[in-house]
This record gives structure tokens, sequence and C-alpha cells, in this order.
């Protein structure tokens, strides 16, 4: 199996209504500038009111059979969620309305959408991708479908972006064992089988652990058969006598860098998840402060991925969604300010929200004077 290059830069739109009133170096006093021209009208509520209307209309002609097999609608639906996902603080609530939108089209085009090339392939790839990230934000059940993506669940020779799109896969399917799918199969017992062999069926508990033990296999599969093309080109610890907090970690390829934060995503799950700590005793205070460690470290290195390839600015999205669930477990402040550095510089370069998530990791952090007065 063989994939063409897909690209996921948020940047691949270019720059809607709802970016450029938000993003600082295009403000020139009470005005938008942009490509030589004011834009005296533009206002976040602008962009907002055009989604609005969009998603009305996909949802409009959804029903209609030839409608729902266009290529072209299933990427619109796609960039409307993108677009939903950075607005929703603008909007005062998070619907997922473009997350509607998706599954209607998704369900008709799937199958093409995951074997075929082109459009279709790379709009499947990118929302399944969005899908991750905003489950992992959210902790909230899975819900695109994977059942037709079962040839990536290979480790059989590919090309660099298969084997990509199979660490997405997986940390998915990670996904789904921490917080549940919406697939129909997803409750019922069944054999856990893969390329990796062939799991007697057993029930509850038991299955669980089988199942946490499986995706844990992955990795070891990982190291001994995948490609050397997704090590660094450039590696260097940070220096903490200089201030420094995250590794440097350069990649040849935008898809190394996707394939590779997805399964440090799924590797904080399976830390995080394990179904094998204790909850008691003596030994648990012990355990969960492993736990937290070996998080800490996973959080820094996605934020070193991200900074040091900033030539692909999704990098910046998965690192922050890795700040906004881990950073409670950061103690010290001056990894709590390089963390905070990456939230505003998303924010700041990419109109991406994280101003939420910075005021919940200062009150989780006891910064001094903040939120005394609620």
């Amino acid at each position: 199996m063989s994939a063409k290059p897909v690209s996921c830069d948020i940047s691949l739109f270019n720059l809607p209504p709802g970016h450029l009133s938000r993003i600082k170096r295009y403000w020139h006093g009470n005005k938008v500038h942009y490509g030589g021209k004011i834009l005296p009208d533009l206002k976040p509520e602008t962009a907002i009111h055009y989604h609005n209307e969009c998603i009305a209309h996909l949802v409009s002609i959804s029903d209609h059979s030839r409608e729902a097999q266009d290529e072209n609608l299933l990427a619109a639906a796609v960039i409307l969620r993108f677009y939903e996902e950075v607005d929703f603080e603008s909007m005062g609530e998070d619907t997922e309305n473009g997350l509607k939108g998706i599954h209607i089209f998704l369900n008709a085009q799937v199958r093409s959408a995951v074997s075929g090339y082109g459009l279709r392939h790379a709009t499947y790839w990118i929302a399944l991708r969005q899908e991750i990230t905003t489950a992992f934000s959210k902790q909230r059940t899975f819900r695109l479908p994977l059942e037709p993506c079962e040839p990536y669940r290979s480790f059989e020779p590919a090309d660099d972006y298969v084997w990509a799109d199979r660490l997405v896969i997986h940390c998915a399917d990670v996904l789904q064992y921490c917080y549940g799918s919406e697939e129909e199969d997803v409750t019922r017992d069944r054999s856990i089988s893969s390329s990796m062999g062939i799991i007697r069926q057993v029930p509850g508990a038991d299955m669980r652990i089988a199942r946490y033990e499986e995706l844990v296999l992955f990795e070891t599969f990982w190291a001994e058969m995948g490609p050397p093309s997704f090590k660094p080109i450039y590696s260097r610890e940070p220096d903490r006598s200089r201030g420094e907090v995250f590794p440097e970690l350069w990649y040849l390829n935008n898809c190394h860098v996707a394939g590779l934060q997805f399964l440090e995503l799924a590797r904080i799950l399976l830390t995080v998840y394990n179904p094998k700590l204790p909850r008691l005793g003596p030994g648990q205070r012990t355990a969960m402060r492993s736990v937290d460690q070996k998080v800490r470290s996973i959080v820094l290195r996605l934020c070193g991925i991200a900074l040091s390839n900033e030539h692909s600015p999704p990098g910046l999205v998965t690192a922050s969604a890795a700040i906004g669930m881990c950073g409670d477990r950061f103690t010290e402040r001056f990894e709590q300010e390089a963390l905070l550095g990456l939230l505003v510089k998303l924010e700041d370069e990419h109109a991406y929200p994280t101003l939420s998530t910075q005021e919940s990791l200062k009150l989780a952090w006891g910064w001094e004077g903040y939120g005394e007065s609620e």
C-alpha cells in the first residue's frame, strides 16, 4: 500500500476572516490591514455569521444522495469544522456543528476516502486528525468510523506517509480504548486480532487488560519495524543552565512530525490509563509519581518537536492539546512559563484559541494573585 503526500497544515486554506481579525500583526489602529488593503468592517462576528450560514446550507443539502457523495462538500465540512474549533471562544459555546456536517458526508464516502487518493482521501485523514485532537482534549468518545482503516493496522513495508497514517490510527485506537467509540461493534466481546497475532476472547476486565497489552505491544513493533527516516536528523537535550526547557528535534518531513506527535499522545493516554496501576495501598503514590514524571517528559518532547519544526504549524496545535490536558502536572515555574509561552505563540501567530487554557493552567498552578477575586 502506498499513499500520496497529504498536507494538514492549518495554513492550507489561506487566512480566513476570523483569523485576520485576531492576529495582532494585521491590526493597525482599530482596523485590519491585509494584502495592502484596509478591511474596516471585518470583525470576528463576521466570520461566525458566514460559518453558521455555511453549516446550515450543508445540512440542508445532505439528504440528496448526489451531494452526499460530493468530495468537495466533504472538504468544505472539514474546513468549517476546523474554523469552528478556532472560533468556539468567540461563539461562546462549543456545539461541534461542524462534526455533524462531517458525519453526513463521511458516512457516505468513508470507504472510498480511506482506500482512494486525491481530495477525498486527504480530507478523511485531516478529519481524523482533527477528531483525535478534539477527543483527546475533551476526554470524550471517539466519533469517526475506524473500521474501514483496517488495512493500515499493519507493519508491512510502506512509504513514510502510510507509516504516519498508521501512527494516527494507533492513536485513534488508544482513544477508543480510553474513552469508548460510537462504532456499533465496540460494545460486544470479540477476538482481539491484528498483525501482531490473536489474543483469546475474554470478557470484562481481563479483556480490557488484554486490549491494553496489545496497544502497548504496538510500541515494540514500531521500534523494531518503523522506518529509520522517522528518527530526527538532529537532536539536542535542553541546557537547563541556560533556561532551556524543551529538547530540539528536527525532522525531514511534515508527515514525520504529525505521525510522531500522535504517537506521543497515545503514549500519554497509555501511561495514564494503565489498568494495572494500583488504586490504593502503599505503592499507589509511588506509581502516580512515576506516571507524572513520564507524562511530563512526553509533553516536553511534544513541545520540542513542535517548536523545532515550525514548517509544520499543526505541531503547535497538537502540543497545545497536551499542555492543556497535562500542564497541571508541572510544578517548576520556569517550565510553566515555557509551556505558557508556546500557548501564547500559537494564539498570537496562528490565531488558535488558547486563552481559556492559559487561564485554567494559571489557576491550577496557583500563580500568585490569580483567581483570588473569584
